[in-house]
C-alpha cells in the first residue's frame, strides 16, 4: 500500500502568468521528495496555463474520475434502476484495450449477474485467459472485436478507455445506453439514438471527513478521492468505500 500526499489549491481570484508559473515549479520540486495528488478548486481547474505546466512536469492531477474505476458494477445497477428493470436481462458489453487489476477484479462479478457479457477490445488474445476462468465458474463470456455485430443487440456498454475514433467503428444498437467511466465522450458525436453517460456524482459519509468542511470550493468528488487515493488492491479500496457508505448517483 503507497499513499500519495494530497495538495489542495485553491485561490478566490485571477492569479498572475508569474504566479501560476511558480504555483508548478513549487509542486514539481515538492513532488521530487515526495510523490503527490493534486486537487484544485472549481476555480483553478478553469486555469489551463495552471493545467498545462502541472501536465508539463507529469504531476498527477485528480480528477474524480479514478474513484469511478471501482464503482463499474455500482454504476452498471444505478443505471439498470434507473430503467426499472432487472440486471441478470440485461446483455452488457465492456469496451476495453488496456485493463489494470481495478477493472479485472470486478469483471467476473458482473459476468455472473447479466444475461450475456461480452469483452469488446482490439486485442482479443490479451484477455483470452477470462473465457476459461470463467467456463470454470458456468459463466458465458464472449471476447471479441467484431465491429459489425459485437454491440448491435447490446442493452448497456461500459466504455473504459476507447476514444470516440474507436467507438464510431462499431455498429451500436441504436437504444443502448453507453456508460463512460475513464474520459467523456459526447452523444452528438455518435451515431446513434441511445443516452450516453458522462457524469457522476458521489455521496458518502461527510461525517468522518470533517477537514473537508472548510473546502466548499472543491468538488465533492475530487475531494472523497484526494482522501482515498493511493496504490492499494481493489478489495482493500472498495471495502473502504462501503464504510464509508459510497453511494454513486448519475448527474
Amino acid at each position: 500500500m503507497i499513499f500519495l500526499k494530497s495538495v489542495y489549491i485553491d485561490e478566490e481570484k485571477d492569479i498572475s502568468l508569474r504566479k501560476t508559473k511558480k504555483i508548478a515549479k513549487k509542486l514539481y520540486k515538492a513532488n521530487k521528495k515526495e510523490e503527490l495528488a493534486i486537487a484544485l478548486s472549481n476555480k483553478m481547474q478553469e486555469n489551463t496555463v495552471l493545467l498545462e505546466q502541472l501536465n508539463n512536469y507529469k504531476l498527477y492531477i485528480l480528477n474524480g474520475r479514478w474513484i469511478l474505476k471501482f464503482l463499474i458494477y455500482d454504476i452498471l445497477e444505478t443505471v439498470i434502476k434507473s430503467k426499472n428493470e432487472k440486471i441478470e436481462m440485461q446483455n452488457v458489453a465492456i469496451l476495453i484495450d488496456k485493463a489494470d487489476d481495478i477493472l479485472l477484479s470486478q469483471l467476473l462479478r458482473i459476468a455472473e449477474k447479466v444475461k450475456s457479457f461480452k469483452i469488446i477490445t482490439s486485442e482479443p488474445q490479451r484477455y483470452s485467459y477470462l473465457e476459461d476462468l470463467c467456463e470454470d465458474y458456468g459463466i458465458a463470456l464472449q471476447i471479441t472485436n467484431n465491429k459489425s455485430k459485437s454491440l448491435s443487440k447490446t442493452d448497456i456498454i461500459i466504455n473504459f478507455d476507447f476514444d470516440e475514433e474507436k467507438i464510431i467503428r462499431y455498429k451500436i444498437n441504436s437504444s443502448a445506453i453507453i456508460i463512460n467511466i475513464q474520459t467523456k465522450i459526447e452523444a452528438n458525436k455518435i451515431d446513434f439514438d441511445g443516452k450516453t453517460i458522462n457524469d457522476y456524482y458521489i455521496e458518502y459519509n461527510k461525517e468522518n471527513y470533517q477537514e473537508f468542511f472548510n473546502k466548499e470550493n472543491f468538488d465533492s468528488n475530487i475531494l472523497y478521492e484526494s482522501y482515498i487515493y493511493r496504490k492499494d488492491t481493489y478489495a482493500n479500496i472498495y471495502n473502504q468505500m462501503k464504510k464509508d457508505g459510497v453511494k454513486v448517483m448519475i448527474a
